[in-house]
């Protein structure tokens, strides 16, 4: 009996054994097989360098440069604790934070555990001549992004980091890998499938022990192409020391071609923290910072222009006959059609005015009149012709739109009705009108052109890839006497634009103060040079700036001066 029963035992166990084999080998031997071969064999990636962002003229603004690192190679590190103690006053590392970052890195025992990055020269010549004491240490060039000017381009390159797992979902298909770093912001994120190029890699066979046995293949990495942009290097850095210590954006504009040769806001944040994974601290307070060093203000603050907008109402009113050349109206200080009195910013008031009067005085007694006459519409119409209220087409991502309001948006989004009041604030750029420097830059651009309303754009190669621009079919008497208006404002002694006139260069611009919710107002200073034969246009925007007139118009004529001393004006 007890015979039998272990008969059973025997026979099921051997049942249970075979069974296993069989699963093991013909229903999941593909899949074993697959497995194996896994681990038999190792790719190491190998990063493409990525393609440069060259100035105008050639000069950096992000790069790949050769650096040293200090890494360890684990098949040959015998006594990595001794080696830690021997590397920490070499490269003023810790040997604890070493040890730390050999755990944190460690792949596989035949792959290099990087250390220290951004090893100086210097230090990595000592290192290379100890390395016959420090077995498992090797020093090894590699690709690191930098961008030479800092901060003063940040805002227009933009930085780098690691892809976000939605990112990768959508890049995926194009050949993103979830080690990958990729633009964030800026040109690197705009032209990231242009800068960056093709990661190579090793193909390695090892042990069960995971130790190397052979190499089975190698890719080569392609390096991404390189691009040319319209930013003049100098000139981008100039403007960037002229904004600091303040919030706002500069911006110079070829009227023609629309190709920026700055484009800085400030504060600004330095790219190269993002490179640094010393800095983590410092990024974290960026992104913390209430200034917003990070917020690109040329293209995405959304404020309203003040007194700058006046030159599109002028030329509104002037074309539909609303007002005339020799239209004048008394300013006594202010307007008082009721409560509450819309007052100008004289408070002795300028006497009488007409629209050239106006422009060079800025004087709000007479807009407020003119705007009366020209009602909301026409007002949300000539914002509109001029490309308010929507994105320029700029290639750099997260433009703002802006918002021009009118009699059907107040009903909609406000549910009330439209009131006179709101239309005499809309014709001083106030109420609810909010544009972007850069749209103001396109606007002073239409109007020294005489209409014409290029695509602003960074990009020199490929051109192919910008939107040349649209012809506005504008009236040629009304645009004149705008244009005359905007020459008054720098070039006459009451001019509210004169801290910028230029000797020997005629400047035509508009000072504009735009008063907000809290704090001081917003200054800013718009125009284009030379006024008899425009080339560029120009934007100031100092936020909490004060009056338009004083800081931002200083601001203006250093940029000014800066631009003939480099041959543009």
């Amino acid at each position: 009996m007890r015979l039998r029963i272990l008969q059973r035992v025997v026979f099921a166990g051997l049942v249970i054994i075979w069974t296993g084999l069989f699963t093991a080998q013909v229903i999941q031997g593909n899949r074993y097989h697959r497995q194996s071969e896994k681990n038999r064999t190792r790719l190491i990636h190998l990063p493409a360098a990525r393609g440069a962002i060259l100035d105008r003229n050639g000069i950096p603004l992000a790069e790949d440069r050769i650096t040293f690192e200090l890494a360890a190679l684990p098949q040959e590190l015998t006594s990595p604790q001794e080696t830690w103690k021997e590397l920490s006053p070499l490269v003023g590392v810790p040997p604890e934070e070493l040890s730390r970052r050999y755990k944190k890195n460690f792949q596989a025992k035949f792959s290099p555990v990087a250390l220290v990055r951004s090893l100086p020269r210097e230090t990595a010549f000592r290192l290379e001549e100890e390395r016959g004491r420090l077995p498992g240490i090797l020093i090894r060039p590699v690709p690191e992004r930098s961008y030479p000017l800092g901060a003063a381009v940040g805002g227009v390159t933009g930085y780098l980091g690691l892809i976000a797992p939605e990112e990768l979902t959508k890049l995926k298909t194009y050949g993103y890998t979830v080690r990958d770093r990729v633009g964030k912001d800026g040109l690197e994120q705009q032209y990231d499938a242009l800068l960056r190029g093709k990661d190579g890699g090793l193909h390695l066979e090892v042990n069960a022990q995971g130790k190397l046995v052979q190499q089975l293949g190698f890719l080569q990495p392609q390096s991404g192409r390189g691009i040319k942009v319209s930013i003049d290097a100098r000139l981008q850095e100039a403007a960037y020391r002229l904004m600091q210590g303040g919030e706002g954006a500069a911006l110079v504009m070829d009227c023609k071609t629309g190709e920026l040769l700055c484009l800085v806001s400030s504060p600004a944040f330095d790219p190269n923290a993002f490179m640094d994974p010393a800095r983590q601290a410092q990024i974290r307070s960026m992104l913390r910072d209430p200034e917003r060093p990070m917020f690109n203000r040329a293209t995405r603050a959304a404020v309203p222009p003040g007194s700058t907008f006046k030159a599109a109402v002028a030329y509104e009113a002037l074309k539909r006959g609303k007002i005339s050349p020799e239209t004048s109206f008394d300013c006594r200080g202010g307007l008082y059609p009721g409560r509450p009195v819309f007052r100008c910013w004289e408070e002795q008031g300028h006497g009488p005015q007409t629209v050239l009067e106006g422009l060079q005085h800025s004087c709000n007694v007479f807009f407020y009149n003119t705007g009366r006459r020209l009602g909301v519409a026409g007002i949300a119409e000539v914002s509109r012709l001029f490309g308010l209220g929507k994105k320029t087409g700029i290639d750099l991502p997260r433009e703002a739109v802006g918002l021009v309001p009118d009699a059907e948006w107040m009903r909609r989004r406000m549910k009330l009705e439209w009131q006179e009041g709101d239309t005499l604030s809309l014709a001083l750029g106030q109420s609810a009108l909010q544009t972007t420097p850069l749209q103001m830059g396109l606007l002073f651009s239409a109007i020294a052109s005489g209409g014409w309303v290029p695509t602003p754009h960074l990009l020199l190669d490929p051109p192919s890839r910008i939107r040349k621009g649209i012809q506005l079919r504008l009236n040629a008497s009304a645009l004149a006497t705008v244009k005359e208006g905007l020459e008054r404002v720098v070039n006459t002694d009451t001019g509210t634009g004169r801290l910028a006139r230029l000797p020997n260069t005629r400047v035509a611009a508009k000072t504009g103060t735009a008063q907000v919710s809290r704090g001081r107002s917003h200054a800013w200073f718009c125009g284009y040079a030379p006024a008899e034969s425009p080339k560029y246009s120009f934007v100031i925007f100092l936020e909490h700036g004060g009056k338009g007139g004083l800081h931002a118009a200083r601001v203006a004529s250093g940029l000014l001066v800066l631009m003939k001393e480099m041959g543009y004006l």
